[in-house]
């Protein structure tokens, strides 16, 4: 009595797993498990959707071939591959949504700066460093800009640079928010200006959150005694030099 359930339990097995099979291998050679739909869902902020819009047209033109095929056998490892040739995509993750849809989830490579190659050309540069395709100024992100075309060329100072925008203060004044542009001068190293005081701060060439810290309080400084500087000049020893604007 045993032995005929342990066959029946065995036959059940093997034969349910297999109807199971049959089932869905007939129903995808109907055509029930054809992707029909490529879901892109990409996580981006307002300064940087002028940025992203085009390159997702771009990438569901490239998708758009895989519409019609088996999403049962359809090996995802494809669409990955895609979309790691893509410079502007940071992470992704790829889903299936049965029975006919493809999911994507895309996290874009956060813009830090821009540097201006041409008159309406600017370079993107990545908050790893990665220098994004050239876009001219209806697509470029709301971002710092940088006029030194030696931060396109020499990626040791470019990377510099990005250490220098890190390093500032995560509120305030000198926040990267309210910097317009960042540079670099042989003699005075990395310099950047501030949005609205349109004030010039040189920082040198290294302890760039040392410097920041000091120039964020003689801002306040500053702001407390409703003076106006030009220029503040942080590349001193343990000082900082101020030039004002000069009262008509």
């Amino acid at each position: 009595m045993k032995s005929n359930q342990w066959i029946k339990f065995c036959a059940a097995f093997v034969i349910l797993p297999a109807v199971l099979f049959l089932s869905i291998y007939s129903l995808d050679q109907k055509g029930f498990f054809q992707i029909d739909q490529i879901k892109i869902d990409v996580t981006t902020s307002e300064s940087q959707k002028n940025f992203i819009a085009p390159k997702i047209e771009i990438l569901k033109n490239k998708l758009s071939a895989f519409k019609g095929m088996s999403l049962w056998r359809f090996p995802l490892s494809q669409v990955a591959t895609i979309l790691k040739d893509e410079q502007w995509v940071g992470e992704f993750r790829l889903s299936r949504s049965w029975p006919s849809s493809l999911e994507i989830e895309i996290e874009p490579q956060a813009v830090s700066f821009l540097i201006q190659s041409s008159q309406d050309k600017f370079s993107p540069v990545s908050e790893s460093g990665l220098v994004l395709d050239k876009v001219d100024s209806k697509e470029a992100p709301n971002a710092i800009i940088s006029h030194d075309v030696v931060l396109l060329k020499n990626k040791k100072i470019r990377d510099g640079a990005l250490t220098v925008l890190k390093s500032l203060p995560t509120q305030g004044r000198l926040h990267q928010s309210q910097v317009s542009e960042i540079g670099y001068d042989k003699k005075e190293g990395y310099w950047i200006r501030l949005l609205q005081s349109e004030v010039k701060i040189n920082l040198g060439e290294d302890q760039f959150e040392i410097k920041s810290a000091r120039v964020s309080q003689v801002i306040d400084y500053l702001e407390s005694r409703d003076l106006k500087a030009r220029v503040i000049d942080a590349n001193l020893s343990k000082k900082v030099l101020v030039r004002l604007h000069q009262t008509p």
